[in-house]
């Protein structure tokens, strides 16, 4: 339990010198916080407070460290027992003493285990009043310097109070001789707000009002006496009487003073709008009380909202156009948002933005965008109109269109404003569309198919790859040609008509043979007119396509076709219900049906004995259901039902997942058996050449990632048989190495992704480079039941490629490196590690020039010639030469460990120039100068070893040619 102190034998004394000081429950002042928190520092301790023991509690003028306590009750307290003493009162460790130890204050919150409390003595009886006293939650000692401290600091502590009673006394003093004159202002100030057109009042905190003037009471057609004791609330508009409550009710929590407008009912009964500041304030007898000052703001509040509705609906705008507005005020540098712009910067309603802060949403280089386009428009009022990236206060990563306009006074600009709006998506959507035309171009140039687009004056705006590969030519040499400009000749006049067609509006599609390498080709052409909205040809999109094999196949089609029309066999198709779906002429005119008259109805049953019927379900289905197709010899019905013997052969069409979708049943009379066996194999053998013409690489392959089906090309290209393929896994069949190169793209496909990709094979013999592409086969919408491979052999292109690439980086004259094969050279070098042995040598022929324009150019081919295969002489393989353009040359020496060595391959290099030329019968003299630069690194690079090596055949060629400059590293 907690043992409370005994009562000073002085207390009454004691507490009548406590009332005296005039502190108690008087608002905090610095002087004492500041002692407080020394002494606190002093000591070391979390907690410092100056208690005064009052009769029934302890109350703190100082606090520190125990946030929201003002006092405690007495028979807790510490410090009541430290008033009993002169003495600094200090416990070690509450929890050992038995005074303390139970004590709430120790067991429970603020935990207290070390205390120190020095007595405060008031006036001159010596009277204790209380304590400057430290605690820790931690049981300690205070040092003997750390308590002669804080008894200095209690002193300073009563010494201050007794200071603060006799200013106090003197102000009491002060304040009688004014008095009467306060009552004589008093009136006066009266007088003015009787007269003021303000209305005023003063009520109690519970509502009474005790006065108004004669304004206020005019507002609701009274005079002042008739409101005085009326309840301040019954004026107030029933729909804004609870806030107005709350706020009165924070007046006088506070003793401050609020702001606030609310709706009254004026003496007409019409709704006024009125501001009021509520003020708290105390009488003559310290009875606190309201004093009320307000005037009507009706017409402000009618402006208001139609310049809200205003806002609002130019908020609205914004929102639907996604653009928002922006202010800076150059004389007051103040920054306005509109909301939408603050939505963009996802930034909260109540964030203030400012030059500085507006800025600082954009990354560093578009920062200094901005800011150059800020500062320009405010010394020159020039207008911006600027798309640049913006990071939001959320982090996102986004694009804006800025557009910024000056306003000008008096000649001067004094306002920045504009509009700021949210273009990310539509950079996407621009981005989305390059990317678009990216693909396309890289699909299209995979095509085997001719594919352009030819605008109005007939010149090319678009080539793909098999295009350019038709006319021999880059897509830089034939875009913004003409057909004619690149062929040497006019077109044919059927093509010709046709074009004047296509730009008519009317699409055309036609085959023509084409001679190349000797070989005729069967080409097919569409031409596509390009329709603006208005209606006007802006030009065509061209194709061509190869149908040699088609052409070969579409022949075959149409003579199986032709037989299947014209046979005088029987073709029947039915479904797999057996409800017939076809019946060729010969069938209709054994049957008796006529050549438009609708099958549909009949089931194929209705035309076999019933001895086929029976052989169909006990033999003939099992066995096409089993291997596909079913050969012997039925009866069949004819017209009339005659019974027709025939040869029966029966067909079950799967679909590429191998599933039955129809059957077909082709039936010949036996007596004409030998014609029908003819057209079968006729038939057989045109079958298979056109599944045997297909060029690509087609597999189908299941979720399961075992192979389906395969075409012969995917055989041949395999090579292995279709048998030992079917069934087994692509890991199984590929192998680990290149079914561990395919599987990511397998995955993707098996996810629903179209895929397009090349592989190269070099282990194959020759070594191949294929385009694949995966194809997902959805079963139902949003599940994949495999895919389809397709694969194309494009090694001729890439080695075309290749060798286009190393034609571009020759020079052709010379067959040394170009400007583009030496910086290829360079860029396969590590400059962090290899840049600091690099040396380069730019070498430019001395009086070249003459010997062109003396024995012509051909003669000066040849020397340029002759100097190459010199400075090829003359440099290890390792090392890289060039021929820049015209007569100048470059030497790049590697692993250069000495500048000596590069400074001899340089004279070496001058020396062979130097050293005449037999060219045919003439023998030239030229000569050559040259800079030498040495050493670079990762972070200077190869421009400035290009740089120092040009410096320096520059000193070389002024200083007189014939010489050399440089040596040392930069």
């Amino acid at each position: 339990m907690t043992v409370p102190a005994s009562l000073p034998s002085d207390e009454a004394r004691r507490l009548e010198a406590l009332r005296a000081l005039m502190v108690l429950d008087s608002p905090a002042e610095p002087l004492f916080d500041s002692i407080a928190r020394m002494a606190a520092d002093v000591c070391g301790v979390p907690i410092a407070l100056i208690s005064l023991v009052d009769a029934e509690r302890q109350w703190f003028k100082a606090n520190v460290g125990l946030p929201g306590v003002n006092e405690t009750p007495r028979d807790v307290a510490f410090c009541a027992h430290a008033v009993l003493s002169d003495e600094l009162m200090e416990v070690h460790d509450a929890t050992q003493d038995a005074r303390f130890a139970r004590n709430p204050l120790v067991t429970e919150a603020p935990d207290i285990r070390f205390y120190a409390g020095a007595p405060l003595v008031a006036g001159d009886g010596g009277d204790r009043v209380g304590t400057l006293c430290v605690i820790d939650r931690e049981a300690r000692a205070l040092t003997p310097q750390q308590r002669a401290t804080l008894r200095s600091l209690s002193a300073m502590v009563s010494q201050a109070l007794d200071m603060r009673r006799d200013l106090i006394a003197r102000a009491f003093s002060v304040r009688q001789k004014y008095e009467t004159a306060l009552s004589e202002s008093e009136l006066r100030y009266r007088t003015m707000v009787e007269a003021q057109t303000e209305m005023v009042s003063l009520a109690w905190p519970h509502g009474e009002v005790f006065y108004v003037n004669p304004a206020y009471a005019r507002h609701f057609g009274l005079v002042p006496r008739d409101m005085v004791g009326k309840d301040l609330f019954a004026y107030v508009d029933v729909a804004d009487r609870e806030v107005v409550r709350a706020r009165i009710a924070e007046v006088f929590r506070t003793e401050g003073t609020t702001q606030g407008e609310n709706r009254m009912l004026s003496a007409d009964g019409t709704e006024r709008w009125m501001a009021w500041t509520n003020s708290f304030l105390r009488d003559s007898e310290h009875r606190p009380y309201l004093h009320s000052v307000g005037r009507d703001i009706t017409a402000q509040k009618v402006a208001e909202r139609a310049l809200l509705a205003s806002q609002q609906l130019l908020e609205r705008t914004g929102r639907v156009a996604r653009v928002g507005g922006w202010e800076l005020d150059l004389r007051s540098r103040r920054v306005s948002w509109s909301s939408e712009t603050r939505r963009i910067h996802e930034v909260p309603p109540e964030f203030t933005p400012t030059l500085e802060t507006a800025l600082d949403f954009y990354p560093p280089d578009a920062q200094r965008t901005m800011e150059a386009a800020v500062r320009q428009a405010m010394a020159t009022g020039l207008s911006w109109d600027l798309e640049v990236p913006l990071v939001t206060a959320a982090g996102q990563r986004i694009w804006v269109r800025a557009v910024g306009e000056a306003e000008y006074e008096g000649g001067a600009v004094v306002r920045l404003f504009g509009a700021f709006q949210d273009v990310t998506e539509r950079r996407r959507m621009a981005q989305q569309l390059a990317n678009s035309e990216r693909f396309v171009r890289l699909v299209t140039d995979g095509l085997p198919i001719r594919i352009g687009y030819v605008d109005r004056e007939l010149r090319f705006r678009f080539a793909n790859q098999a295009a350019c590969q038709r006319f021999g030519r880059s897509r830089e040499e034939i875009i913004g040609r003409t057909r004619e400009e690149l062929l040497g000749e006019p077109a044919p006049p059927e093509v010709a008509q046709r074009v004047q067609q296509v730009l008519a509006g009317v699409a055309q599609r036609y085959e023509a043979d084409e001679l190349r390498d000797g070989v005729v080709h069967r080409i097919e052409s569409q031409l596509v007119p390009d329709v603006s909205d208005d209606g006007r040809v802006r030009g065509f999109f061209s194709t061509g396509i190869d149908i040699t094999q088609r052409a070969a196949a579409e022949r075959g089609l149409r003579v199986l076709t032709a037989i299947l029309e014209h046979t005088s066999d029987f073709v029947v198709q039915t479904d797999l219900k057996g409800k017939v779906t076809y019946m060729n002429p010969a069938a209709r005119r054994a049957l008796g049906f006529a050549p438009d008259e609708d099958v549909g109805a009949h089931m194929f049953t209705e035309f076999n004995t019933s001895e086929t019927n029976a052989l169909y379900v006990q033999t003939i289905l099992p066995v096409v259901r089993a291997h596909g197709m079913w050969v012997g010899e039925t009866t069949v019905y004819a017209a009339g039902q005659r019974v027709v013997p025939v040869s029966h052969m029966v067909i079950a069409h799967r679909d590429g997942e191998g599933r039955i979708q129809h059957f077909s049943a082709i039936m010949r009379d036996i007596s004409e058996a030998a014609q029908a066996r003819a057209a079968l194999l006729k038939q057989t053998a045109t079958l298979r050449s056109i599944t045997e013409a297909l060029p690509s690489l087609v597999a189908v392959v299941g979720p399961d990632e075992r192979y389906q089906f395969v075409n012969s090309a995917f055989e041949r290209w395999h090579r292995v048989p279709r048998e030992q393929i079917l069934g087994r896994s692509m890991e199984d069949f590929l192998g680990a190495a290149e079914y561990a190169r395919t599987r990511p793209m397998v995955q993707k496909v098996l996810g629903g992704e179209t895929l397009t990709f090349d592989q190269g094979h070099p282990q194959r013999v020759p070594a191949s480079h294929v385009t694949i592409h995966f194809i997902p086969l959805w079963s139902e919408p949003g599940a994949v039941d495999g895919f389809v491979s397709m694969a194309q052999d494009v090694t001729s292109y890439h080695q075309e490629a290749g060798r286009l690439l190393d034609l571009a980086q020759h020079d052709p004259l010379t067959g040394l490196l170009n400007r583009a094969g030496l910086q290829a050279y360079v860029g396969q070098k590590d400059l962090a590690a290899e840049g600091p042995l690099l040396a380069l040598l730019y070498i430019d022929l001395d009086h070249f020039k003459p010997v062109n324009d003396e024995h012509g150019h051909p003669v000066g081919d040849l020397l340029l010639q002759a100097f190459a295969q010199r400075l090829l002489a003359l440099v290890r393989p390792s090392d890289a030469v060039a021929r820049l353009g015209g007569d100048e040359f470059a030497v790049v020496l590697a692993g250069v460990r000495e500048p000596a060595h590069a400074e001899a391959v340089a004279g070496k290099i001058l020396e062979a120039a130097h050293t005449p030329f037999e060219i045919g019968t003439l023998r030239l003299s030229v000569g050559a100068s040259a800079g030498l630069a040495l050493g670079t690194d990762a972070t200077r690079g190869w421009p400035d070893l290009m740089a120092r090596a040009d410096e320096k055949l520059y000193l070389a060629k002024r200083s007189g040619r014939g010489q050399f400059q440089g040596g040392a590293a930069a």
